[in-house]
């Protein structure tokens, strides 16, 4: 178990120390990325897991976006339970005069204690912490094995923290600050909390004495620097963290002024980074787009100007002369000397002779006037004007103008296109298709058209007719032309009805005077029983019943006629057995039944098998055998059967033969 110590609100991040203090800076923003800030020369941080066997999971942590308090959504880093980080202190930057700075929200306190910072490269249980208090989800601050110091509880898992920890060498005397708040002041004689060069500092990540004191947060901004803070740098700290938590000032730089009118004019450019002058330990390489320099060199300040307008690219690249890192950022200034380009359009039928000039300035500083007598200016970059010719002007914010010519003309832009010219059938109506930019329309004649007034009306003349279309735009007209050609009314000419012979074929034909290409010209015959093939002009009818037939007939140009022809059979007096039947039950030739004609009653219908026996009999009209003998199913073979009937003339029919049983 941990005693309980001093309280002290703050997270702290924590350098190691060297036997010569460094006056450094060492900074990580966390933007998916554990490097240190170029130009910096520090060292990357490392993700570590904990020392003991506690639960801590294969993923260390991970990067995720978040919106500051500052406004603005970024990444930050999340570490996992039992995971954290090591800042390799290599150079010694953290040592007995240092501070530490951290921007973090912690997510998730862990158990009673959330170690912070850890000095002793996990072997002793010596660090910061986040210490709980009964009766409180808020947490306080420890300096083990010290107590707990500053108000307690503070610490909420909502709040973004800027946590300062400040030592100074000289007395030994730390200050841990909230924001811009001194939160509490500790004297750390026996050298707890110093760094020494070359061991690392271990964030969020327990030792090995007691185990499985961790807790999460996100990170957004980490720095280390090797100098005692004032309260005027924390101060200036608090003031510039939602800049400097995510902008790397180190290549910051301003241009004056900007814009600026015309070319030749001197601009000054000034460096505003974070290095202090003269800039020492870093190179400054310029890049001037062109640029004449009139004055200055290094971190400048400079003194220069453009042989032409536009817009101009000014980069900065600070080099760390003691490792090579280097930090690009780049601006732009624009040199005003407008140009102007015009666009014209020409008078049409809606504007009549007015056409319009639109102006387009570019290379100059907004906002834009513009002008066709450059007396009066407007904003609007659009003129209207009658055919002619015109010197138009622009002017830019810093008063700078340019001319140019522009000519209007006039030019009908009217158009109308019906569709070509068509066939429909008579009692038939076609769409007349027709595109235009027209407003209004006007068709003649107007016989036959359901709508005269109408871009696309319907029309069903009697007769061919050549309709003329005029479409009207403001004071524009435009006509074009459509022939509707009116094919004849079908008539179909078909067979005389007939008295055909029973289940002897009958040819059947279907004509037409209006039709002259019969091979364009599709037929029907409806109903198709009998028939050879119903889509023929001439089938063939094989008939056993009367029976009458429509013919539609359709010509090559669409128009459609019909015609019926009657068939009747002629009758003749008869009786007919089939040769065979099947009473097997699949539905087919199931019952031996007389096909009769004629016939009004049947005497007797007798059917005998091989041995002369008697299988059958029945003196009913329709009525048949079905294949069975005593209850039974007959055997297959060949049976005799005898038949007379009286016709309804009064003849007497006898006849006998013999059928196929077969099962």
């Amino acid at each position: 178990m941990k005693l309980n110590a001093l309280h002290i609100l703050l997270i702290f991040f924590s350098f190691l120390h060297f036997a010569h203090a460094q006056t450094g800076r060492h900074t990580y923003r966390f933007k998916n990325e554990f490097t240190v800030a170029q130009p910096e020369c520090g060292p990357n941080l490392v993700q570590a897991q904990a020392a003991g066997s506690c639960a801590s999971g294969t993923t260390a942590g991970r990067f995720l976006e978040e919106v500051l308090p500052c406004g603005g959504r970024r990444a930050v880093y999340h570490n996992n339970r039992n995971w954290g980080l090591m800042y390799p202190n290599t150079e010694g930057l953290v040592s007995e005069s240092y501070t530490i700075q951290l921007y973090l929200r912690v997510i998730d306190w862990g158990e009673k204690w959330a170690r912070i910072i850890d000095f002793s490269n996990g072997t002793r249980d010596d660090g910061i912490y986040f210490k709980n208090t009964p009766g409180s989800t808020d947490r306080c601050l420890g300096f083990y094995p010290n107590g707990i110091i500053g108000t307690c509880p503070y610490f909420n898992t909502s709040t973004y923290y800027l946590l300062t920890f400040t030592r100074d060498g000289a007395t030994g005397q730390m200050e841990v600050y909230v924001g811009n708040n001194l939160f509490a002041t500790y004297i750390d004689n026996n050298k707890n909390y110093v760094g020494k060069a070359g061991v690392p500092i271990y964030l969020f990540r327990d030792d090995n004495a007691v185990t499985c004191e961790s807790g999460e947060a996100n990170f957004a901004y980490l720095a280390f620097h090797g100098k005692h803070f004032s309260k005027v740098d924390v101060d200036k700290s608090v003031s510039d963290i939602c800049f400097e938590a995510s902008i790397n000032s180190y290549a910051d730089f301003s241009i004056s002024p900007s814009p600026v009118c015309g070319p030749d004019r001197n601009v000054e450019v000034r460096y505003t980074g974070s290095i202090p002058s003269p800039g020492t330990g870093y190179d400054f390489k310029w890049d001037w787009n062109g640029a004449r320099v009139i004055s200055g060199s290094g971190m400048g300040p400079y003194l220069l100007n453009w042989a032409d307008g536009g817009t101009k690219n000014v980069t900065l690249t600070v080099i760390s002369q003691a490792c090579g890192n280097k930090l690009d950022n780049r601006k732009q200034i624009v040199i005003s000397n407008p140009s102007l380009t015009t666009e014209v359009t020409s008078g049409t039928c809606d504007t009549g002779t007015d056409g319009t000039i639109t102006l387009t300035a570019s290379d100059g500083v907004l906002p834009y006037q513009y002008s066709i007598d450059s007396v009066s200016y407007q904003a609007s970059n659009i003129f209207y004007a009658p055919a002619g010719h015109y010197r138009v002007f622009v002017k830019d914010g810093n008063g700078c103008t340019t001319a140019q010519n522009a000519d209007v003309s006039f030019t009908s832009d009217i158009t109308v296109r019906t569709m070509p010219d068509t066939t429909i059938c008579v009692g038939q109506s076609v769409t007349l298709a027709t595109t235009s930019n027209g407003r209004t329309f006007s068709w003649v004649p107007q016989n036959g058209l359901d709508n005269p007034g109408a871009l696309e009306p319907v029309a069903a003349p009697e007769a061919t007719t050549q309709y003329i279309i005029t479409a009207t735009k403001g004071f524009c007209t435009q006509t074009d032309t459509v022939q509707v050609r009116v094919s004849p009314k079908i008539d179909v000419n078909v067979t005389p009805d007939a008295l055909i012979e029973y289940n002897v074929p009958f040819q059947l034909n279907a004509t037409s005077p209006q039709i002259r290409n019969y091979a364009g010209a599709t037929f029907l015959w409806t109903p198709a029983d009998g028939l050879s093939d119903a889509s023929i002009q001439s089938p063939i009818a094989v008939l056993r019943e009367n029976q009458q037939y429509t013919v539609d007939v359709t010509s090559e140009q669409g128009c459609k006629g019909s015609g019926q022809v009657k068939l009747s059979i002629k009758r003749q007096e008869s009786i007919i057995i089939p040769t065979a039947f099947s009473p097997n039950g699949d539905g087919k030739n199931e019952m031996l039944v007389p096909v009769v004609n004629d016939i009004a009653t049947i005497r007797y219908f007798r059917i005998y098998n091989r041995w002369g026996q008697l299988v059958f009999f029945t003196d009913q009209l329709n009525t048949g055998w079905d294949g069975t003998f005593k209850g039974s199913t007959a055997v297959s073979g060949t049976y005799v059967w005898q038949i007379e009937g009286v016709s309804t003339k009064g003849k007497v029919i006898s006849k006998q033969g013999a059928v196929a049983l077969l099962q």
